[in-house]
């Protein structure tokens, strides 16, 4: 399996060798995080399969079992390892049936998964030095006689004893590999990360206290001015350094849904060509995690759904290969991923025709085309003629948004006929260092991320346009914006009555603008951006919160949930007079 057992010339062998680890090799960022996950996994699974012989008829730990190898094998073969790939799914196969209650397992099985765990050790841990081209060990054979164990096993026979997994001889190779290991990779727990991140907090916030202190601005001595500076410079490199720990590329991410892309093409026989934009975007680690899911999802409907077959595309015009984007970039403080295809977009008339059939709406004019389109992701809804393997059972996008609002992120649908579908996911930034204008409103503090924010202006009375008496529009320049007071919106006391006593912030989200009506702006300020926890994750419009230098909190703003809130705001607004 190592490519050095087999008998063919050795050339030839060479070429099989470099082709499967040509995409290892290209990117060391991906192949030290392979290495490091699949060792860590291949421990988990030693100690399940310990466990398991205590407590052989457990199906629980097969899974555990189970688990951990689907996972080596789904990553290898996006690397295109294909002979760590095609081991780890025989395994696999194995477990499957076990799980399932077809094949319990036996004394003969555990030995069995034990060996293919030491060989599966040897393999990944030697995949650097194969990639340098330098000496590795011969486990040709000993995999061939665990795969045939296997296949015994899968067929309902005796597994038999394989060979034990060979000691390294090799002890220059192995010192090579062993440093390689230790010194590219070391494993944290991601709660001592949080821990460290939240600490490296505190410090930002009471060096910001410090450095507001009256009595140290009013001193007049540059000694403890220089000091305060440093201490400045100092925390910041902390800060960054520490948030960068737990940042990762969005590339290995998007490197599964192009594999993902190419499986399902030729299954569903409809050519398709990637397009990757951002793909050096960082995200933190467990958003990656928890997106990569969603992704999966839309992807697999984006190919079965929205990209036409080859004689549509041919009927259309369209070239025969489709084309889906992949796009991720930072904005208006916080994240956008994005997934687009130029098929046959979303049919609003089939999908409100479907909700009304279905009972999720009474009337189809009362929808708007873009609340026609949210209703894709209602749990149970599909307007698929035909159920295949990857969709059109109606699970799926449901479970998209619910996890994408998990995130207190939210989806947009850009869609037209005939020319294709962008979903866009919004992610607000959580364990990150944002830079923001400081609002005051009454005598609360609110912090709204600078990206987001076009410009800010004191409004002349004649720009204040009412409706009923109430301030709705102003106008800058040639263009009208509608106005929010957050005053009003949040219920705040002792917040300026008139929009021309106050300042206006013009905010936009994805192109739509909003003007925030607020009493001051304090300056601007680096804060870290806190979860206000349970409790207020239903509130529209806020992000999160942060210390400010004073020791007092600021609620961060999100201008997208403020565009929402603005809204229901201006709806109950309407009830209420209507029914006065």
């Amino acid at each position: 399996m190592s490519g050095t057992g087999r008998k063919k010339p050795a050339k030839t062998a060479r070429v099989r060798i470099d082709d499967e680890l040509a995409t290892f090799a290209a990117d060391p960022e991906l192949a030290e995080m392979f290495v490091a996950d699949g060792l860590d996994h291949l421990g988990t699974i030693e100690q399940t399969i310990l466990k398991l012989e205590a407590s052989p008829m457990d199906l629980a730990l097969v899974d555990d079992l189970f688990r951990p190898f689907h996972t080596i094998k789904g990553n290898a073969g996006v690397l295109g390892i294909h002979s760590v790939e095609g081991f780890a799914h025989k395994l696999e196969t194995l477990l499957d049936l076990a799980r399932s209650g077809l094949h319990p397992l036996v004394p003969a099985d555990i030995d069995l998964v034990l060996t293919a765990v030491d060989l599966l050790r040897v393999m990944v841990k030697e995949l650097p030095a194969r990639a340098a081209g330098r000496p590795v060990t011969d486990v040709a054979v000993q995999c061939e006689t665990v795969l045939a164990a296997v296949d015994r096993a899968i067929a309902g026979g005796a597994a038999g004893q394989p060979s034990p997994a060979p000691d390294r001889t090799d002890e220059t190779v192995d010192t090579g590999v062993a440093s390689f290991i230790e010194q590219s990779t070391v494993k944290v727990s991601t709660a001592k990360l949080d821990a460290l991140v939240d600490m490296v907090g505190e410090l930002v916030i009471a060096q910001a206290i410090l450095a507001e202190d009256p009595a140290l601005q009013h001193a007049g001595d540059e000694r403890v001015s220089r000091q305060l500076a440093q201490v400045r410079r100092i925390t910041s490199d902390i800060q960054r350094d520490a948030m960068s720990m737990r940042m990762v590329p969005i590339r290995q991410m998007f490197q599964k849904m192009v594999r993902l892309v190419r499986d399902l093409s030729k299954t569903f026989d409809k050519p398709c060509a990637v397009v990757v934009t951002g793909d050096d975007t960082e995200l933190d680690r467990k958003l990656v995690e928890q997106l990569t899911d969603p992704l999966m999802h839309m992807v697999r409907n984006t190919i079965d759904h929205g990209i036409e077959s080859h004689g549509a595309r041919t009927s259309a015009g369209k070239p025969a290969t489709a084309q889906i984007q992949l796009k991720a970039f930072h904005r208006a403080g916080g994240v956008v991923v994005e997934i687009g295809d130029d098929g046959v977009g979303l049919d609003t008339e089939r999908i409100a025709a479907r909700a009304v059939a279905q009972g999720l709406i009474a009337d189809r004019a009362a929808l708007s085309p873009a609340e026609i389109h949210q209703l894709i992701f209602r749990p149970g809804f599909s307007t698929a003629v035909r159920v295949t393997e990857v969709s059109g059972r109606g699970v799926g996008m449901d479970v998209v948004r619910r996890n994408i609002e998990m995130l207190r992120g939210r989806i947009e649908i850009h869609t037209e006929r005939g020319r294709g579908t962008t979903f866009s996911l919004h992610l607000p930034l959580t364990l990150a260092i944002v830079d923001g204008l400081v609002l005051r409103v009454g005598q609360d503090r609110f912090v709204i991320p600078t990206p987001a924010v076009r410009e800010s202006l004191r409004p002349r009375p004649e720009d204040v346009h009412t409706t009923h008496g109430r301030a709705c529009m102003v106008q800058v320049r040639e263009r009208l914006i509608p106005l929010l007071h957050l005053g009003e919106a949040f219920g705040i006391r002792g917040a300026c009555d008139r929009v021309s006593d106050g300042t206006v912030v013009i905010a936009e989200d994805n192109g739509r603008p909003v003007a925030l009506v607020v009493d001051e702006l304090l300056g601007k300020r680096e804060v870290v951006i806190r979860s206000l926890g349970e409790m207020f994750r239903g509130v529209a419009g806020i992000a999160g919160g942060a210390i400010l230098g004073d020791g007092r909190i600021g609620l961060i703003l999100d201008t997208g949930g403020l565009l929402a809130l603005m809204a229901r705001t201006r709806s109950a607004v309407a009830v209420q007079r209507e029914i006065a």
